[in-house]
């Protein structure tokens, strides 16, 4: 045992447990490295052991036997019964909530189906609403350029330099007639009336005349069942100056320059 007289005496303290502090942690940092001190504690615990073999035996005290055995009983018993709780627990709740949740299940579908009607109605109003928006907005278009329309008739009617035609028939017979309000820098408005109806293959077509150059297009016309007729702002030239305003009868769809007969005819005064 030389070479290490420092553990000598600590080896009966470390078998039977009470070796601490210092002493301990600096036999267990040697042990891993030294076979010998490991075969000493080895021997140390087996001396512990035949120490505590040599002990003379001790009679329990009496009735100590049935207690234990009844006390064993009363654990046994007491964990049968807390199984038997859990066990009834775990199969008692089910029974409890099957009929809550096939409840909520039901009130949960009728939910569904309302909320599907609901959308569906929704749907339904929000298309109607946007039919009705468009309608609304086509509608104001309308009225807009009908008021555009009317305003700049008016501005034509009312111009100072804005002159006033009388058409008077060709023939012998002055029964069909026409107005022409021109004004060259707003426009043309044309009225007849006492016009035949023409056939559906043929069309009154509005001629401006003017000063020089070849007869202008002012635009095709029907007549009505009372014969009456009208041109109302056609695309002219702008600032064209009219020496006389003719109305001839054409093919359906009009022509570039005048070829049928003459109906109306009146000259600038």
């Amino acid at each position: 045992m030389s070479g290490h007289p420092q553990f000598e005496e600590d080896f009966e303290l470390y078998a039977l447990g009470v070796l601490d502090g210092s002493e301990k942690a600096a036999l267990e940092e040697h042990l891993p490295a030294c076979a010998d001190c490991r075969r000493k504690i080895e021997e140390a615990r087996t001396r512990m052991s035949l120490l505590a073999l040599s002990a003379p035996p001790v009679a329990p005290p009496d009735g100590a036997r049935e207690r234990l055995i009844q006390r064993f009983r009363a654990d046994m018993a007491r964990q049968s019964d807390r199984r038997q709780i859990r066990s009834n627990v775990v199969q008692f709740r089910p029974r409890i909530w099957a009929p809550v949740w096939a409840a909520a299940a039901v009130l949960l579908l009728a939910a569904a189906a309302w909320l599907a009607v609901e959308n569906h109605k929704l749907a339904a109003q929000l298309a109607q609403l946007e039919t009705t928006h468009r309608q609304l907005e086509e509608s104001e278009q309308q009225l807009r350029e009908q008021g555009a329309r009317a305003e700049a008739a008016l501005d034509i009617l009312t111009a100072p330099d804005t002159v006033k035609v009388e058409l008077t028939p060709v023939a012998a017979r002055p029964v069909p007639h026409g107005k022409a309000f021109y004004n060259p820098s707003q426009g043309l408005l044309f009225y007849a009336a006492n016009l035949q109806t023409l056939r559906p293959d043929q069309t009154y077509e509005l001629w401006l005349i003017p000063s020089e150059g070849a007869p202008v297009d002012a635009g095709l016309f029907k007549a009505d069942l009372r014969g009456n007729g009208e041109v109302i702002l056609p695309p002219l030239p702008h600032g064209l100056t009219a020496k006389a305003f003719a109305v001839t009868v054409e093919p359906a769809g009009g022509v570039p320059s005048p070829t049928g007969p003459k109906v109306l005819i009146g000259p600038v005064s």
